[in-house]
């Protein structure tokens, strides 16, 4: 008898030790001390045993329990690990959003160069058009003071022939006009124009019916001068419709010059809003990813947590079986020695 109380002294002793190696709260339980000496007491007062009997059902509901919580504790995991997953899941969003900002941005910014490049040709045209319509306009002004040139002196030239008519030029001055219309004939380009005025006037002195010569002067002059306008006319039509021509393709240009700048305003509002995307993603994309690193670390702890508790509950599952033997073994005992004392 002594050996059995010693071996179940012992196994308690163990079985404590092991308790307090995995440190956990059950509801209900007792210890084999207490048990022994809640015999000892009933045998003593005659009581019955129908308490201690009842301690393996109060057990196995202690084991029920632990059970619960460990599922509970597994199926705790599994929404964690869901959950984990869905961010997972959410966290590629941010990422895509922010790789789709960023082609987006060097395609917009490749565009802006090459609308600027546009630009930059444009505004080389209309910068030529203008140089040359410069050009033409000083051109246009020089003619035009070639040809009033050369009608004054065919005007002048008129008044001579009159005055030879009459007998008062002299030949000083049939020279001088001689010089200024063959003046005005290389300045207008019109030689063959002029041609027969000049040969009249120079040879006005050597005609013996001075006032026949100078009317046939006056008649050549008088063509002269009506080629000479209609010449002029032409040359200031000709720079008309070239004013009109530059002026249409200087609007070309300048249309087209404010069309790629409002396009270039457009895609630099297109290049800062998917810089502030970008901004905003990258953001995002730092917060999911530190959010995403504390659910691993939080996932790994409750992992360790569930396998520490795995660990803990079948080491104390153990124990509580042996307790459970040793009590059935007390309960025949002590209903051996009550029925010895008899």
């Amino acid at each position: 008898m002594k050996v059995t109380i010693t071996l179940l002294v012992v196994l308690a002793l163990a079985n404590a030790g092991m308790v307090q190696k995995f440190p956990l709260t059950y509801g209900g339980k007792r210890s084999i001390m207490n048990i022994m000496v809640e015999v000892e007491n009933k045998i003593k007062a005659h009581s019955p045993l129908d308490t201690i009997k009842g301690s393996p059902q109060n057990k196995e509901h202690t084991m029920k329990s632990m059970e619960l919580k460990r599922l509970n504790a597994k199926a705790k995991l599994l929404t964690e690990e869901l959950k984990l997953k869905m961010l997972l899941a959410h966290s590629k969003s941010p990422m895509v959003i922010l790789k789709t900002s960023n082609i987006l941005l060097k395609k917009t910014q490749a565009t802006i160069g090459e609308t600027e490049n546009i630009l930059n040709t444009v505004s080389l045209h209309i910068g030529l058009i203008n140089d040359a319509r410069k050009e033409d306009t000083q051109s246009y002004n020089r003619g035009a003071v070639t040809f009033n040139d050369a009608i004054n002196a065919i005007d002048d030239s008129l008044d001579l022939a009159a005055a030879l008519a009459k007998g008062k030029a002299s030949l000083i001055q049939v020279a001088d006009m001689t010089t200024k219309l063959m003046k005005s004939s290389v300045a207008t380009k019109m030689n063959k124009a002029f041609m027969a005025p000049l040969a009249a006037l120079a040879q006005i002195t050597q005609e013996d019916d001075a006032a026949g010569a100078a009317e046939r002067l006056a008649q050549l002059l008088q063509t002269l001068r009506t080629n000479v306008e209609e010449a002029w006319a032409s040359y200031t039509a000709e720079n008309t419709n070239a004013l009109a021509l530059f002026t249409q393709q200087k609007d070309l240009y300048l249309a087209s010059q404010a069309r790629l700048d409002a396009s270039k305003g457009r895609l630099s509002n297109k290049a800062e809003n998917l810089q502030g995307v970008i901004s905003v993603q990258t953001a995002v994309a730092q917060a999911a990813s530190n959010k995403k690193q504390r659910n691993q670390t939080l996932w790994d702890d409750a992992a360790d947590l569930c396998h520490s508790f795995d660990v803990e509950y079948q080491a104390v599952t153990a124990g509580r079986r042996q307790e459970l033997v040793l009590v059935q073994e007390l309960e025949r005992l002590a209903e051996r020695r009550a029925a010895e004392q008899q």
